[in-house]
């Protein structure tokens, strides 16, 4: 399995199985209907019923649609590069650079209590989904889905939608994972 569908799969698991209906809205084929059978039969204990919809692109243009159209909680899962090393022994270890937000769209009237409540609430979502990546390990893959450091930083983006919320930058590491 490909680290990108790899990783679209790992984290849908946090996403209730009502915000993935969304993201898999206009069937594509056998391959797209089969992932979401595959998906939604997943444990529950792990999906977490605050996330509304779940966004998985690179594309500035589909990821602002997507939002657009976005009323609560959303959890929003960015990558780009993976850098490849070999060590000494001629084990390839790649490092897959990923990024993922928990924001929602600002109300327009509130106040700084509010907001502050607001972004805790963000906060204790993206932390409870990296303390399950701290503890995880495929050992089928040789991946570790989070590598420390981590940075963990506020979101705050005017031209969408005007959402806030946290985003966490990391790497997911792997034996020869690409």
């Amino acid at each position: 399995m490909s680290i990108l569908r790899t990783t679209f799969r790992y984290f849908t698991q946090f996403v209730p199985v009502a915000a993935l209906e969304a993201a898999f809205r206009l069937p594509s084929g056998d391959d797209h209907n089969e992932l979401f059978r595959e998906l939604t039969k997943m444990s529950p204990e792990r999906r977490i019923g605050d996330i509304e919809d779940f966004v998985f692109s690179i594309s500035q243009e589909g990821v602002q649609q997507r939002i657009a159209n976005i009323k609560g909680v959303f959890l929003f899962v960015d990558y780009s590069s993976i850098t490849s090393s070999i060590d000494k022994v001629d084990v390839k270890t790649d490092r897959f650079r990923v990024a993922i937000t928990v924001a929602q769209p600002r109300v327009k009237d509130q106040d700084q209590a509010t907001e502050m409540i607001w972004q805790d609430k963000m906060l204790d979502i993206i932390s409870a989904i990296r303390k399950t990546m701290r503890d995880d390990l495929d050992t089928d893959a040789s991946t570790w889905w989070l590598t420390f450091p981590t940075t963990i930083q506020p979101f705050h983006a005017p031209g969408l939608q005007n959402c806030m919320g946290w985003t966490m930058e990391f790497d997911i590491t792997g034996t020869d994972i690409v």
